[in-house]
């Protein structure tokens, strides 16, 4: 079990950095080209990945890679375009929550084998999620209605993506991981052409573009930086999280890869100086303790 907690907290850490470098850099550049030139690198990363990892093509390697891009580039713009709308450090577990909730459910209903002691685990993890989202104080940022919808959509098609994802052959390796950031690469630039070419039927996606406070804040040339950054981490991230479900249980894996919010909690405190509160470091110190739990079960 050591060795799927290293690479659940892993992909978890490095998602937490990629996401939040990705919504930086969507405050000043519009999410869609922003995201592309995130999958841009990724694909490089993960193509790159191919003749050192390895792994076997096959039909089913294949379709849950193109299914999961096509379901995680959508949740991944939904999860980008929430944590532009602010604030990052209570929108990101709200997501992340509702993330672990869907495999964990799927894991439970087909019967994965799992000890007492790592259930205990995860009920601690899911917890901590929960208390890295405490409610926003009196005269604070406030979650939007916009916001709040994004957030559950982002959830349910993150989540799914994770379910059909360890539905692909063990033997598969970074296969369908490639499979999915190269599909989601392709979606994106659709995206972008048919946005390009007709700007009047973007008005349902203005969710899209900066706000002018950001574009007065951030520079372009920190923005394209961020959005780099974060196409490096999310094409590790991506082969951490596959091998992960290979190796691991579906609801293991799962809880683990919510821990992100831990990271972008931490990053928006130190960067953008959103403030932690107390129930913050007791979700961070319950994630500590439900990884050790793991570790030993």
């Amino acid at each position: 079990m050591l060795i799927i907690v290293v690479l659940g907290l892993g992909s978890a850490f490095i998602y937490g950095a990629s996401d939040f470098f990705g919504a930086f850099a969507a405050r000043r550049v519009n999410l869609i080209t922003a995201t592309m030139f995130n999958y841009a690198i990724a694909t490089v990363v993960i193509l790159i990945a191919i003749p050192i990892l390895g792994g076997v093509s096959s039909s089913a390697a294949i379709w849950t890679g193109v299914v999961t891009g096509v379901l995680a580039v959508i949740g991944l713009l939904a999860f980008y375009g929430v944590l532009a709308i602010r604030p990052m450090s209570l929108l990101s577990p709200v997501i992340a929550l509702i993330q672990s909730a869907v495999p964990v459910t799927v894991a439970a209903v087909t019967g994965q084998p799992l000890s007492v002691m790592a259930w205990v685990a995860i009920g601690l993890a899911v917890i901590a999620i929960i208390l890295l989202a405490p409610p926003p104080r009196k005269g604070g940022e406030r979650v939007s209605a916009r916001g709040a919808l994004l957030a559950v959509f982002a959830g349910l098609t993150l989540g799914c993506s994770l379910v059909v994802l360890d539905l692909s052959p063990h033997d598969s390796g970074v296969i369908p991981a490639v499979w999915e950031i190269v599909v989601g690469l392709a979606v994106l630039v659709i995206l972008w052409l048919a946005i390009r070419w007709s700007p009047a039927r973007t008005g349902a996606l203005s969710f899209l573009q900066p706000g002018d406070e950001a574009v007065r804040t951030l520079s372009a040339s920190r923005a394209w930086t961020a959005a780099g950054a974060s196409g490096l981490l999310t094409g590790v991230a991506d082969a951490f999280v596959v091998f992960g479900l290979h190796m691991g249980n579906l609801a293991v894996m799962s809880v683990l890869i919510a821990l992100y919010p831990v990271v972008t909690v931490i990053l928006a405190a130190t960067i953008l100086r959103e403030r932690m509160t107390k129930l913050q470091f007791v979700g961070i110190a319950l994630v500590i303790g439900a990884s050790l739990l793991l570790s030993a079960a």
